[in-house]
């Protein structure tokens, strides 16, 4: 092999892994990467801005990484990030970039199934429930009706999904309250923002408290009840 075909291997070699890290959602190093591969930072300049021209890359504070403005890509980041939300990460051994590969390879059969049981009244693809998911990420308050009951000015933290049932949590009044989505009949995005607080940020993702969500209206009106 001859000293040129040499040099084009080892470049091919460096911009496959460069790559590779890249979809793996890490932040590249120009001069880490210059030690890594025993190249000059000109060299790797060179590869980001002209060799990897094609992909949607971007610069700060020193590092490359892929740009979220790059539609339909996902890192394996965004994928853990996924197994996180969904609890599905507690599955495996480890969510690690050799299980990603595994779980994301259409072209060979999957060795899991994962089966969780559906909603018994699955949300639909319009209404209620993408307006909620609109106002959580908004942090706008909500004009709710529930069971035939009104609730205004409602702040949205959460939507849980726990044995079978979706709940929405959040805050109205100083109190935290739970409420059914299959009970949600009308939802109404207000012109009124909210801050979250800390503390039912965290209570959301306490084990304890979302074993107790379908029990939660029932514990309330008995305390109401004895305060009475």
């Amino acid at each position: 092999m001859s000293v040129e075909e040499k040099q084009h291997d080892r470049m091919a070699s460096r911009l496959a892994i460069i790559i590779s890290r890249l979809f793996m959602g890490e932040k590249l190093s120009v001069q880490a990467l210059s030690e890594e591969f025993a190249v000059s930072a000109r060299t790797l300049r060179r590869d980001f801005r002209e060799r990897l021209s094609c992909l949607a890359l971007k610069y700060h504070q020193g590092a490359w990484s892929l740009s979220p403005l790059h539609d339909g890509i996902r890192t394996n980041r965004d994928i853990i990030h996924f197994a996180r939300v969904t609890r599905t990460e507690q599955l495996f051994p480890a969510m690690d970039n050799r299980l990603i590969s595994v779980l994301t390879d259409a072209s060979v059969e999957p060795p899991y199934i994962v089966w969780q049981s559906p909603p018994g009244h699955k949300p639909g693809p319009f209404g209620s429930f993408w307006r909620i998911t609109q106002a959580i990420l908004e942090r706008t308050l909500l004009d709710l009706t529930v069971s035939g009951h009104p609730y205004r000015w409602f702040a949205p933290y959460r939507l849980i999904y726990f044995e079978n049932s979706w709940y929405l949590v959040g805050e109205i009044h100083q109190q935290v309250q739970v409420l059914m989505l299959e009970n949600i009949t009308d939802v109404s995005l207000t012109r009124r923002q909210f801050l979250r607080k800390r503390r039912i940020d965290m209570l959301t993702g306490d084990h304890d408290f979302i074993h107790s969500l379908p029990h939660f209206q029932y514990v309330r009106t008995v305390l109401a009840e004895n305060d009475n």
